[in-house]
């Protein structure tokens, strides 16, 4: 009898211990389900934190009384040509670098996507940030937001500063480092590289070589004030003026000196916005010298905004040219505007504009439609701009 027990105990054990371990089996099953489970969205977290995309839209249309193509616009402009879609990828590749990239599609291009921005940005320390690869140019106070019309007061930024120069990115490096002072800061911007790019409103071809520059703000968030100043060897090759000589394209540059010199002011309390900018363009040989300004004054009253802006332009070295050359280079003009910029939701803004440009008739200069200002004796316009910006 004792033996029979002895045989058949270790069989009891196993059978009464068998729920138990298929028990165990389980619940360790389910601890590593849920410990993969874990480490999948710690893994796509992490993913996502380092990737942030976001973009901005307009859309609109524009037309004017006569085709004399003040900013490209004329009486026959059509909604695409005011229409663009961007989109931005910031991906962090650790705490302090990040890999910038921004692709816009326009309208008037037929919808085509260009690579506007491409470059590695570096936070070397608390102050000091170094980027490479290809940037906005950093001419103008809304030139990092020079297509992002969320981000400005009006329907277009003032083409008697922002319309003589054509081309708005370069392939190089800067370093900017920003002075923390009491309530306010400085920051310091040093630039240099290339730029070869094919303007589509003026029909140029035009190359920066050994651009260098330098550009100081100083803001207590409420005042700001902006100097730039920026040399290069310029090549301008003009379709416009091949055509006018019977040439493919015509040399108006080739490797010349050229500099800009700009000053910005703008005051932003968040009832009053007030911007001005004030450039010199100035270039060896017969591509055109050029003095420009602007000065916009609005007035928010909860989300509207109207405001008013005045604008000068006017070439500097008429002196130095004859003929056909005189008269697609030559450049002088008065420009008033008067909008309204509605912000009809967060991220979405409405913006109507009126503005008159005087004074051009003997002088249109390259941006404008110089043949039909001729031919029709054409000495002002009126653009009507109804345009919704948004940012997302």
């Amino acid at each position: 009898m004792t033996r029979t027990y002895f045989k058949l105990a270790p069989l009891a054990l196993c059978i009464s211990a068998a729920p138990a371990l298929a028990q165990s089996d389980a619940e360790r099953l389910d601890q590593l389900e849920q410990q993969v489970s874990s480490l999948q969205q710690q893994l796509t977290s992490a993913a996502a934190d380092r990737v942030r995309l976001n973009g901005f839209f307009s859309t609109g249309y524009a037309t004017a009384s006569n085709d004399a193509g003040f900013a490209g616009i004329n009486d026959e402009s059509e909604v695409q040509d005011l229409s663009l879609m961007a989109l931005q990828g910031t991906f962090s590749l650790s705490d302090d670098t990040q890999a910038i990239m921004q692709l816009v599609s326009r309208g008037e291009e037929d919808w085509d996507t260009e690579l506007e921005w491409a470059y590695l940005s570096h936070q070397a320390t608390n102050s000091l940030q170094l980027r490479a690869g290809k940037m906005r140019l950093p001419f103008f106070m809304y030139s990092d937001s020079l297509e992002l019309g969320y981000a400005q007061p009006w329907a277009r930024p003032p083409q008697a500063v922002y319309g003589p120069v054509t081309v708005t990115s370069y392939v190089g490096a800067d370093a900017t480092y920003t002075f923390n002072l009491s309530g306010s800061s400085i920051n310091t911007q040093l630039f240099s590289g290339f730029t070869d790019e094919s303007s589509a409103t003026s029909g140029n071809e035009v190359e920066f070589r050994n651009t260098v520059g330098i550009n100081t703000e100083w803001t207590d968030y409420v005042w700001k004030v902006r100097a730039v100043a920026a040399t290069a060897e310029v090549s301008v090759d003009s379709r416009l003026l091949g055509q006018l000589f019977g040439q493919n394209s015509f040399t108006l540059a080739d490797g010349e000196r050229g500099n800009f010199y700009g000053l910005g002011f703008g005051y932003d309390n968040g009832t009053w916005q007030v911007v001005s900018e004030v450039t010199r363009i100035d270039v060896d040989g017969p591509f055109y010298d050029t003095d420009s300004a602007y000065l916009t004054v609005g007035r928010r009253f909860d989300n509207v905004m109207p405001y008013a802006t005045i604008g000068w332009l006017e070439s500097k070295d008429d002196d130095e040219r004859a003929g056909p050359l005189s008269s697609v280079l030559d450049r002088s003009r008065d420009e008033y505007s008067l909008g309204v910029r509605w912000d009809v939701l967060s991220g979405v803004a409405v913006k109507f504009d009126y503005t008159h440009a005087r004074g051009f008739g003997d002088e249109p200069g390259s941006n404008m439609n110089a043949g039909s200002i001729f031919a029709e004796n054409i000495d002002s316009t009126n653009v009507y701009t109804v345009k919704i910006d948004s940012a997302f």
